[in-house]
């Protein structure tokens, strides 16, 4: 019979969710890795097509009401998953904390808020500005996500101390959408840098977590597998590095040659200054 350690560590990639499995459905390979493919050819494409296009009037509304739907279900998803966190300080982790029905249910829906995400490239797109904000951290992040929740669920380990992830994750989209509404209509937040500065914590925070689940507190989780700690560790460390030097990176492709053109006269005017 093999021990809890064991037990906990042997993966059933055909498990699916335990309490909603009438949602496994959303959980095929076409959806887990198909659509990220499908954004991922659409939100190029559509860059290009929209170059001798112009943004339809009605995009500044839509956005608007975007951010409020963003707001309104990411504080849904953060107050749902409050509980297995930071009330059980100080393990704020959840380190350790029992797989339940709820638990799953709203990583589930967390997992559904990453398509829901995506509307944000479609945003850069139609406004034109996808050349200097579709970086490829973005269309990483977005393309991948996703994949992370969808996989941990179709395990059926989309629970338990997982739902830090997701909760931090929704507390940073509450402050970001409701930053971009009130920017929205035109007013200044003198808050935002710290919007910027608190989306490098939330990666440093589940980096932390990472690192609990895997060497420091190992023995207090007896049901998430620690294999998918490796996980959470291997995506956080993309996440820190892309965020901290490679921020507003922008593939060369996606440029026109006026585009490059400037910046590498900026580029150059800049080394000339240093120089002196």
């Amino acid at each position: 019979m093999l021990g809890d350690a064991a037990r906990q560590d042997a993966l059933d990639f055909d498990a699916g969710m335990k309490y909603n499995p009438d949602y496994n459905f959303l959980l095929t390979p076409f959806v887990l890795y198909g659509l990220p493919a499908c954004y991922l050819v659409a939100a190029i494409s559509g860059h290009f097509l929209m170059r001798n296009a112009a943004t339809p009037s009605w995009v500044k509304p839509a956005m608007q009401l975007y951010n409020i739907a963003q707001v309104v279900l990411c504080t849904y998803m953060a107050v749902g998953m409050w509980p297995a966190t930071f009330p059980n300080f100080p393990n704020v982790f959840g380190i350790g904390t029992e797989y339940s029905a709820a638990g799953e249910w709203f990583i589930l829906v967390h997992f559904l808020s990453k398509f829901m995400d995506w509307c944000d490239t479609l945003w850069m797109i139609l406004k034109k500005k996808s050349s200097v904000q579709m970086s490829f951290l973005h269309l990483y992040h977005h393309a991948t996500i996703g994949v992370v929740w969808g996989f941990l669920l179709s395990l059926g380990h989309g629970n338990g101390t997982a739902q830090y992830g997701a909760f931090i994750n929704s507390v940073t989209h509450v402050i970001m959408y409701t930053h971009y509404f009130v920017t929205g209509l035109g007013i200044n937040n003198p808050l935002k840098n710290w919007v910027t500065t608190w989306q490098i914590t939330q990666f440093y925070s589940c980096f932390l977590h990472a690192l609990c689940v895997l060497f420091f507190l190992p023995s207090m989780e007896v049901h998430f597998p620690r294999q998918l700690g490796w996980l959470q560790f291997c995506y956080h460390l993309t996440m820190i590095y892309l965020f901290t030097f490679q921020l507003r990176w922008v593939p060369s492709f996606l440029k026109t040659g006026d585009e490059l053109a400037k910046e590498a006269a900026a580029a150059k005017k800049k080394r000339t200054a240093k120089a002196h």
